[in-house]
């Protein structure tokens, strides 16, 4: 073959002319186009820069994730999809906690601890008899006593009236005031119950599974009835530890809530009973909690937003029955509920460029703060009188405590992290891990101080998700450096004791979180606490602000401090807290 002549080609002069008239016509667009393309140039190279800059961050940071960037999902013993593990909930985060002590990635431990639905279906059809009168208003008296101190959901006049119809007349007692029944019996046995039964059986079980046959339909015209029986089987569910049934439920109740326009303020023209308006705005707002804190302890998204809501919030309406107790309560619980969505998904959220961990953090604590300003003095604790607190005020403070934690400690786990390989931590970072801790210490006291005085509720989810969640914060802190460590590890070690006795009476939701504690406390009696480590650097010493005693730091000033402090070199958080995804075997 010949070569080919590289020599130019001639070109005839009339063509050279018209290249020439197409170009002068065409100058600015080649140049626009010219433009683009140097544009093009430049993002793709910024492009190939970060990821570059990811790639070495995953590669320095993959030991011992804090978070993940992408959704965790983990595999089952089951044929079913995978089921998806939120970053924020406890059991993630003791699963994290062990990851980041053994530079491990620790499988995360399945949930196992609950009645299955072949179990409840069995119960559903069995014969289950109606417990005698005087055990039938026993029961419904302590449901109204105990679920009604926190949340409303059913009358009480309106209930003990349809109790005793039922009583008197049970073949005239209709199909939802029957599952309401059956439902407040399942809560009323579970409160009154202190100790296991025959078999370890959870106290209202066969109850329960009475009342949840009416879930195999859903209402065309739903009524009241129907809202509030769901929200008593989502109750009753996660306390059996059944969090995605609660969930499940609580949505339904929210749903169809909406389908009635509880969400909404009906006319007084419409509806011109005072008592019947009062009530259907408090149910309204018990299924709002309910469908926000559910939503908060797994991690997954609400069934209505705020923006979605009109109906106005409680009011100090009186009636003679007494049905309606004081709204100061049910406005402030309405007010965390609303916080732990909004905290959850500020924090736990992929990280933006525009919204850095510090700016997240602070915006958490300064609705935390508002809503301690607009707290009512009845509902205050002062530390000399905590023992003999309202018991409403306890439960509203482990929230507070719990939404102050879920905010603070993915930043104490990086700090374990960071202290565990040596490295200098920002004073930023060590006052938001202190305050984690102190929060911690706070909501242990008060449980145990509970279970001392005989107000453990042995069978609620509630105080047992607080008491874990306490506890393994101060695993962290007993491992960290500081005058305070031993004292953790203490107030630890007492955390599992009564976790382990709560397993034993049978409660599901304990025997799931001690499976948790055993697998921390392994790790945990191989490492000790350093005596050099990071205090050579000056930097982390949690016990080095100002200790605050009881329930005084939760005030508005120890807020404040964190709030004026900057945070800018929290920064450095966010590129190490989000790495990829780990699929570990388990179950939430």
């Amino acid at each position: 073959m010949h070569a080919k002549s590289s020599a130019p080609a001639r070109v005839p002069a009339k063509d050279v002319a018209k290249s020439a008239n197409w170009t002068s016509a065409s100058i600015r667009a080649r140049t626009e186009w010219f433009g683009r393309y140097i544009a093009d140039l430049v993002a793709e190279n910024q492009r190939l820069r970060e990821s570059s800059h990811a790639d070495e961050l995953d590669r320095v940071e993959n030991e011992g994730a804090v978070l993940s960037e992408t959704p965790w999902f983990v595999n089952t013993d089951t044929t079913h999809t995978p089921i998806l593990v939120a970053e924020s909930s406890d059991s993630a985060f003791a699963t994290r906690f062990r990851q980041v002590m053994s530079h491990a990635q620790h499988a995360h431990l399945p949930r196992v601890h609950f009645p299955t639905d072949e179990t409840l279906l069995e119960l559903s059809d069995a014969e289950c008899p109606w417990p005698s009168s005087a055990r039938a208003r026993l029961l419904v008296r302590i449901a109204v006593k105990c679920l009604g101190r926190c949340y409303h959901i059913v009358l009480p006049s309106s209930i003990l009236e349809e109790l005793e119809c039922a009583i008197r007349a049970p073949s005239s007692v209709g199909i939802w005031s029957e599952s309401k029944l059956w439902a407040v019996f399942a809560i009323g046995e579970m409160y009154a119950t202190k100790c296991p039964a025959l078999g370890n059986v959870f106290p209202g079980l066969l109850y329960f599974a009475k009342a949840m046959r009416i879930t195999r339909i859903v209402s065309e015209r739903p009524t009241r009835d129907a809202v509030e029986i769901l929200l008593l089987l989502s109750f009753y569910s996660l306390c059996l530890n059944r969090r995605h049934s609660a969930y499940s439920l609580a949505g339904s109740a929210v749903r169809t809530a909406v389908i009635m326009g509880l969400h909404l303020n009906v006319p007084s023209s419409q509806l011109s009973d005072a008592c019947e308006r009062e009530h259907r705005n408090r149910v309204w707002w018990t299924a709002y909690c309910f469908d926000r804190m559910w939503a908060t302890k797994l991690g997954y998204p609400t069934a209505i937003s705020d923006d979605e809501i009109e109906v106005d919030v409680p009011s100090n309406f009186m009636s003679i029955s007494s049905d309606f107790p004081d709204r100061d309560y049910f406005v402030a619980r309405i007010g965390l509920s609303r916080l732990s969505g909004r905290i959850v998904h500020s924090i736990y959220r992929k990280p933006s460029p525009r919204s850095a961990l510090s700016l997240r953090v602070q915006e958490a604590f300064r609705d935390l703060r508002h809503w301690l300003e607009d707290l009512p003095v009845s509902l205050q604790i002062e530390p000399k009188h905590e023992g003999e607190m309202d018991p409403r005020a306890r439960s509203l403070h482990l929230l507070f405590n719990q939404l102050v934690i879920l905010a603070t400690r993915p930043i104490l786990l990086h700090v374990l992290r960071t202290h565990r390989e040596l490295n200098p931590v920002p004073s930023s970072a060590v006052a938001l891990a202190d305050t984690c801790v102190r929060y911690a210490r706070l909501s242990c006291q008060s449980l145990i101080d509970s279970w001392a005085n005989g107000s453990f509720m042995i069978f609620d989810f509630f105080y047992i998700q607080y008491l874990f969640a306490a506890a393994t914060v101060l695993g962290i802190s007993s491992l960290l450096e500081g005058k305070d460590n031993q004292s953790d590890r203490e107030q630890f070690d007492v955390a599992v004791q009564l976790l382990y006795q709560l397993k034993s009476v049978g409660n599901y939701a304990a025997a799931e979180f001690h499976s948790h504690i055993e697998a921390i406390e392994r790790l945990m009696d191989t490492t000790q606490p350093d005596a050099g480590g990071v205090i050579t650097h000056g930097t982390l010493d949690l016990s080095s602000l100002e200790a605050k005693d009881d329930f005084m730091a939760l005030s508005e000033p120890f807020l404040a401090d964190l709030l004026d402090q900057p945070l800018p070199d929290l920064e450095f958080i966010d590129a190490s807290m989000y790495l990829p995804d780990m699929y570990l075997a388990g179950d939430m």
